[in-house]
């Protein structure tokens, strides 16, 4: 049995588009619809309740397409949002935090782990919980970045970026971790920055592929992939119109055509 209903992406913004490269690069034939609410961005700043209706909205939106089953590409969003809307409908619903701790644990040789994220997931402590639910010994400690996805979302200039990157991690630059975790979707992006910073010695884990590797794996167990021969179609959408989202969707995914519609 096959399903040719496409696969629910949401974020806050654009950063979730990482996660759209990595379904496409391990599922082309699967269809994608990606919602990115870059009108309310961020969303680390805001409360719980904010949080879960901006969410909610995203995922009446993506409903509204009938799409197969929604990925939480947004940390903040499965942190505080997804065990909430997950009592709501009855999709399954798939969270980059679970992926990234399992991704983690499976790359960390000494079970220290550091974790960059926005201030809600941090607050939230979702990678701490998670990643002590799978293995109690690992060594957790969370970092809150808050001036990072605005500066991404702008396209800043590259040395603010790296003041922002250092800033952040300049409290555990003696700590012996050996892993680092990218706690939001929009980091990645600027992935190279992260690892010019912590240096060899440490691996930078970006959960977008463990994401879709989950997604296809529980797609295969409930018989919801597609059954087309050709390349999947995908479709984009924001709050708010902006050029912005187009330039770094273009630079994301590497489609010189990329152009979202506004919801």
């Amino acid at each position: 049995m096959m399903d040719n209903r496409p696969i629910g992406l949401l974020d806050s913004g654009v950063g979730g588009l990482t996660v759209v490269k990595q379904v496409i690069a391990q599922m082309p034939h699967e269809s994608t619809v990606f919602v990115g609410d870059n009108a309310h961005i961020p969303y680390g700043n805001k409360s719980e309740n904010e949080i879960t209706d901006l969410t909610g909205e995203s995922v009446k939106f993506l409903l509204s397409k009938n799409v197969k089953l929604i990925i939480f590409a947004c940390n903040t969003a499965t942190a505080v949002a997804l065990p909430k809307i997950q009592k709501q409908v009855t999709l399954p619903l798939i969270g980059v935090v679970q992926a990234g701790a399992q991704a983690a644990l499976k790359v960390s040789q000494n079970k220290r782990v550091a974790v960059v994220a926005t201030p809600m997931t941090v607050k939230e402590h979702a990678y701490r919980q998670e990643l002590t639910r799978r293995d109690p010994q690992v060594e957790v400690t969370e970092l809150a970045a808050p001036q990072l996805v605005p500066l991404i979302e702008k396209n800043a200039d590259q040395a603010s970026i790296e003041r922002a990157i250092a800033a952040t991690l300049l409290p555990i630059q003696a700590q012996a971790f050996d892993t680092l975790v990218l706690g939001c979707t929009h980091y990645p992006i600027v992935q190279d920055k992260f690892v010019n910073y912590v240096g060899p010695g440490v691996q930078v884990v970006d959960p977008a592929a463990q994401v879709a590797q989950t997604a296809y794996e529980l797609m295969q167990r409930k018989q919801l992939l597609s059954g087309r021969p050709g390349l999947g179609q995908h479709e984009y959408y924001t709050t708010k119109a902006s050029p912005l989202v187009d330039q770094l969707g273009r630079l994301i995914l590497h489609e010189p055509d990329f152009a979202a519609q506004q919801r």
